[in-house]
């Protein structure tokens, strides 16, 4: 009895090591979970303990600029990156596309927008019709965001800039993409967005699934 009673433990033992709650103790697995959860300190304590390549480090460190909110900043740290962009793999590039869209989007929609937010004081305030075309901005055009835009040439579409860019004027209470002036609490909610009693998230920052992350941590897996 003692004999089976041994094997049976020593049978347990060596399945407990192989399950799944060992697994995600594994270093990689951990780092991609927090990834994924966008949690910032699990992130950088997890890759503390992996020997990861520059280029996998470059791009977690502009991510992790993107769960900082910090666009601005995202576009001023890749730079380089933006030049180097065809030495990056497939992996990498799935990963950096949607984030440096993110991060140009926001001082292009701005400069592309900056002279067109008009709001009329009649009974209530009104936001006027916003003269705004991102399609013309495709093509070098006067007023259009023309040096960032060349710099994402390589990158995205244009197509794909109008998209997101479209997105952003949607959700801006400032703009009116209509041909007629809007009421209701739009000119209210602009005026409050200027003043900086109201923050607008004009375009959310990108989210990755696991097995993303997964094929950027193992290129050759």
């Amino acid at each position: 009895m003692r004999k089976i009673l041994t094997f049976l433990t020593l049978t347990s033992l060596l399945t407990a090591c192989g399950s799944p709650q060992n697994v995600r103790q594994n270093p990689q697995q951990l780092l991609v979970s927090a990834l994924v959860a966008q949690n910032q300190q699990q992130i950088e304590v997890a890759r503390e303990r992996l020997q990861l390549g520059p280029k996998d480090n470059q791009v977690i460190n502009l991510y992790l600029l993107a769960l900082a909110d910090q666009p601005y900043q995202l576009l001023s740290h890749s730079q380089q990156l933006v030049r180097q962009y065809h030495q990056y793999n497939a992996a990498q590039k799935n990963i950096l596309k949607p984030m440096l869209l993110w991060a140009y989007a926001h001082p292009i929609y701005r400069q592309e927008t900056a002279k067109q937010v008009r709001l009329l004081q009649r009974e209530t305030l009104l936001v006027a019709p916003s003269e705004i075309d991102f399609k013309l901005c495709e093509s070098n055009n006067k007023g259009c965001s023309n040096t960032l835009r060349q710099q994402m040439a390589d990158i995205a579409a244009p197509v794909e800039l109008t998209e997101i860019l479209t997105e952003m004027a949607n959700n801006d209470p400032c703009i009116n993409l209509t041909d007629e002036n809007v009421g209701g609490d739009l000119g209210n909610l602009c005026l409050a967005s200027r003043k900086g009693d109201l923050k607008i998230n004009l375009l959310s920052k990108p989210r990755y699934l696991s097995a993303q992350w997964q094929a950027m941590l193992n290129p050759g897996g």
